[in-house]
């Protein structure tokens, strides 16, 4: 144990330095032409970019998608799987110290992982400046061994001109990659997973031109581990792209004829055709003269557009029986709430019923046992189980939830091996089954890695805690779903259907005070902003990653569970060097996480960061007494005063949620689909700035305003204090998470008043 924490460790401060390099290197372009050459990308002889035409049936859209085609190849032989850049490996250097053993972890769930090959080929007509300009930058990941990239330009005389890589420099910020870029098979980034991404701009291009590129990502899917059945993760595609296609097509690449694609077409999506091609099977899903709705705001996407939903399933046994299904038409079909009752609470208690063999429920249900039984073993040890009833809960999860941040454990995974510690106690609880609402109703489930496994024990709920969620804190796709419960201690108890409970603007609040200073520069006037935020609820969650990434969060995680500190049993001399190679990963660490930030808080404010001086994590939020988010970062913004002679137009209201406002367009205000807000909530922010020495501040009170109707309110107010500060309170309120068609106006009414506000500015007027 002592050696693995020891080369882990190594490996961390040796991997970490590549988060320091800006601009690609020498070495990683020659990696990158390397693998562009072995899977010999943008091939003329693919007969699906064959003739495709140059004009498009929407000579009025910015760009066209001409063609574009997606591959993913199953079971990749000659490449490693583990090697990746950009990982944290915060739940590999501390999972095998938690107890003083590993033994008992290696078997959460018998999940293990293949290798595939997506790749993504991509030609866009750019019909106007607009397009021009929004394509003039390409993106692609190099983070596994194997990723490949290139591009090129097709002028309208048909010359074509490759794209220099050259100059790529690294993305800080993975949110701001386009999904045209980024691939299905991926994980999501996240604190603990961040792969490395490039960007490279492109000149001289015109109106007219085409951009063509494509790329592969090699990535690792998970299944649960049989050698004669496996079913990896459920991949969604959604046949509407952020642009119009002309044509777009899917393939599923198998070597294996036992390899094969059970799948579902939603809202009149096309269906897959299968064929073999040289010695391959290979499934195959075309669609042509697809319109986008990327003007339609907040639209649940997967849930109200065209879409198809595959899984690729390993099956020795001929007669291909589904775990979940008994044939591969079964998910074609949809499901009742009760049907998913009887289904869900036979594969809890008898999964082997669902099939005719049982080496893949028997597998399962060992190393849940086995996991289990271990932990509980070392909480008794630890003796965590002679304390309370409720202390026991919660240091049961937070163990469980140190366990999964090393080995990522699905929903069913977590379920199991929770319910059966709560079981070794004797605590009653529950077993809650629904669905993801931003990925599948209920009726539309397919697949059995579609579910969400949750407990309730005491009239409270407890999801799968990733890498930071709380004991009783729900996750966002599941609030107020329906739902199947049943009682984990008793099969012949009957299931109960019933809702999840909902979330409301209390819950979910964030309160931002942002204090603001004007400050004079050489050419231009400046805004230094000490912005702390607080955060809770589901606006926590959605922050959590990119707040916590590159921060050592996990370094005194151990207290929440009683386990066992970082440094626990090694001698004096290797826990000198450990903590030696720390304290530098921790430093470099802290040269990273500013670069990060800089990049997201210039997409927030749509302006330039002059400086990004200061980060810091005040309170991570994960844990049940503290589980408050809290921040507070230091930055200097460019671009937001403007100078009327000797007067200031300061842009502060721009402040209150970001520059990046929505504005409403004409074709905005037909609305077809139910207006989808994600969650109800609370924004509040309060904006502190002296006025400058020698300055009248005119037009605060003129930004008093209030809209409310059902859908939320925005409600301001601009006074000046006592002190001569100007100072701006903002509020907006999302009542609910969704609205029917119709309530749309209400929305519009807040997002205009709130784009409006946006704009106004203060005038500090020379005395």
């Amino acid at each position: 144990m002592k050696r693995i924490l020891y080369s882990l460790l190594v490996f961390m401060v040796a991997h970490s330095t590549i988060h320091a390099q800006q601009r690609i290197t020498a070495r990683e372009l020659e990696t990158l032409e390397k693998n562009n050459k072995a899977v010999k990308l943008l091939e003329e002889t693919d007969e699906d970019f064959k003739d495709v035409a140059s004009t498009s049936k929407w000579p009025e859209e910015s760009a066209v998608i001409l063609a574009q085609k997606t591959s993913f190849d199953f079971d990749k032989k000659g490449l490693s799987a583990g090697k990746r850049i950009g990982r944290n490996i915060w739940g590999a250097l501390l999972a095998p110290i938690t107890f003083g053993t590993s033994i008992y972890y290696a078997n959460a769930n018998n999940e293990t992982s293949i290798l595939v090959q997506e790749t993504e080929r991509r030609k866009i007509l750019l019909q106007d400046k607009y397009a021009v300009e929004n394509y003039s930058i390409l993106y692609f990941r190099l983070s596994a061994e194997g990723d490949a990239f290139t591009a090129r330009i097709i002028k309208k005389d048909g010359t074509q001109t490759p794209v220099d890589l050259t100059d790529a420099v690294k993305v800080e910020n993975n949110a701001s990659v386009p999904s045209l870029f980024t691939s299905y098979t991926d994980a999501k980034s996240s604190s603990g997973y961040r792969p490395t991404f490039y960007k490279v701009a492109i000149p001289d291009m015109e109106e007219g031109d085409i951009v063509e590129y494509e790329y592969v990502n090699f990535n690792t899917r998970k299944y649960n581990q049989n050698p004669d059945y496996k079913e990896f993760e459920p991949i969604y595609y959604l046949c509407n792209r952020p642009l119009p296609v002309v044509k777009q097509v899917l393939e599923v690449v198998t070597e294996d004829d036992k390899y094969y694609v059970s799948y579902k077409s939603l809202k009149g999506a096309p269906d897959f055709t299968s064929t073999n091609t040289n010695g391959n099977k290979v499934y195959r899903w075309v669609d042509n003269n697809r319109e986008t709705v990327s003007r339609t705001r907040y639209v649940n996407k997967l849930i109200e557009l065209p879409s198809v939903k595959f899984q690729v399933v390993y099956a020795r046994n001929n007669s291909k029986n589904l775990v979940w299904f008994k044939d591969n038409e079964d998910p074609k079909s949809n499901i009742t709430l009760e049907q998913l009752s009887e289904k869900a609470k036979t594969f809890w208690f008898n999964p082997g019923k669902l099939r005719t063999t049982g080496e893949y429920t028997d597998g399962l249900k060992a190393g849940f046992d086995e996991t289990a039984k271990g932990i509980y073993k070392a909480m008794r040890k630890k003796d965590i189980t002679n304390g309370s009833e409720d202390e026991f809960i919660r240091k049961a999860y937070y163990t469980v939830r140190s366990q999964t941040l090393y080995s990522n454990w699905s929903d069913f995974g977590f379920a199991k091996i929770y319910s059966a510690l709560l079981a070794e106690k004797g605590i009653a609880h529950e077993i809650i089954v629904t669905t993801s609402n931003t990925e599948s109703t209920i009726e539309s489930a397919s697949f059995a890695q579609e579910l969400k496994w949750l407990i309730r024990c005491k009239n409270k709920y407890y999801a799968n805690p990733d890498e930071h969620r709380n004991p009783e804190e729900l996750p966002e796709e599941v609030c107020g779903n329906p739902s199947v419960r049943f009682n984990a201690l008793d099969e012949k108890t009957k299931p109960v259907t019933e809702p999840l409970p909902a979330t409301d603007t209390l819950l979910n609040t964030l309160n931002a005070q942002v204090k603001v200073n004007v400050t004079p520069s050489t050419n231009s006037y400046l805004l230094a902003i000490d912005k702390t935020v607080e955060a809770q609820g589901l606006i926590k969650e959605n922050l959590m990653d990119e707040v916590l990434a590159y921060t050592p969060f996990m370094e005194s995680d151990f207290r929440n569970y009683d386990g066992t500190g970082m440094w626990e049993g090694l001698n004096e001399q290797m826990e000198t060097k450990a903590i030696s190679e720390f304290a530098q990963q921790k430093k470099e660490w802290s040269e990273e996480k500013p670069k990060m930030m800089k990049s997201i808080a210039e997409d927030y404010y749509n302006v330039t960061v002059a400086d990004y001086s200061g980060f810091k994590l005040i309170q991570d939020g994960r844990s049940y007494k503290k589980s408050t988010l809290k921040y507070n970062e230091t930055l200097t913004l460019d671009d937001a005063v403007n100078t009327v002679g000797e007067d200031l137009l300061v842009s502060l209201p721009a402040l209150a949620g970001g520059g990046n406002q929505i504005k409403l367009k004409k074709d905005d205000v037909a609305r077809t689909y139910p207006v989808y807000i994600d969650y109800a909530r609370t924004l509040n922010y309060r904006i502190i700035c002296p006025i400058p020495a020698g300055y009248t501040a005119r037009g605060v009170e003129s930004l008093t305003k209030e809209v409310r109707n059902e859908a939320g309110s925005f409600v301001t107010k601009g006074r000046i204090d006592e002190n001569k500060n100007v100072v701006i309170e903002v509020r907006k309120t999302f009542s609910k998470s969704q609205l029917p068609a119709q309530e749309w106006p209400l929305m519009m009414e807040l997002l205009k008043a709130s784009y409006a506000f946006s704009r106004s500015k203060i005038l500090f007027s020379k005395n």
